[in-house]
């Protein structure tokens, strides 16, 4: 029953972040600060392993294969030249999870969590695109295709972050 309430927290998380975009930052931020108080060591792994994904999202806007809204609010127009601030925080929301669920993930074989996050992934972002949070100039197709396998990425990443740093707890 916790697993199911975590993931329904969490796809409220996304959909606070997606949907509401900027309207929401507060709430997003104070849910974050409240999960890296309440779980130990989900702050140190959301801040390493959304490194990888919020570079990768930066390098993907930056090709052009996503874009986004520009931010009506001056005080999140900064955030017009890179990805915003509200992608940023779901990034950390999706690592704390990602940490706090660890012991089910590290029981997935490999594939199973590539398989997984990949198409999991992509179909976030698609989510995206149908809400008008995100824009994917080369088309659906395309850009889909893009995202599993950027995922395909991200998957192993994490897998293997969760492993490592799981190690380190232990020893």
């Amino acid at each position: 029953m916790k697993f199911v309430a975590i993931g329904l927290g969490f796809n409220l998380f996304w959909l606070l972040a997606v949907w509401g975009q900027y309207q929401y930052i507060g709430i997003l931020i104070s849910l974050l600060i409240g999960c890296w108080l309440f779980y130990c060591r989900s702050f140190t792994f959301a801040v390493i392993a959304s490194a990888v994904g919020i570079c990768g999202d930066y390098i993907l806007f930056k090709l052009g294969i996503m874009e986004f809204p520009l931010p009506t609010d001056p005080l999140f127009a900064p955030f017009s030249t890179v990805i915003p601030l509200w992608l940023i925080l779901l990034w950390l929301g999706f690592t704390s999870m990602v940490w706090i669920m660890r012991d089910q993930i590290q029981r997935l074989p490999l594939w199973g969590v590539i398989i997984g996050g990949s198409l999991g992934g992509a179909l976030s972002y698609w989510t995206g695109l149908t809400l008008d949070a995100v824009m994917w100039p080369y088309g659906e197709v395309i850009t889909f295709i893009a995202m599993v396998v950027v995922w395909v990425g991200y998957s192993g990443y994490l897998w293997w972050l969760l492993h490592r740093m799981t190690q380190r707890r232990t020893t």
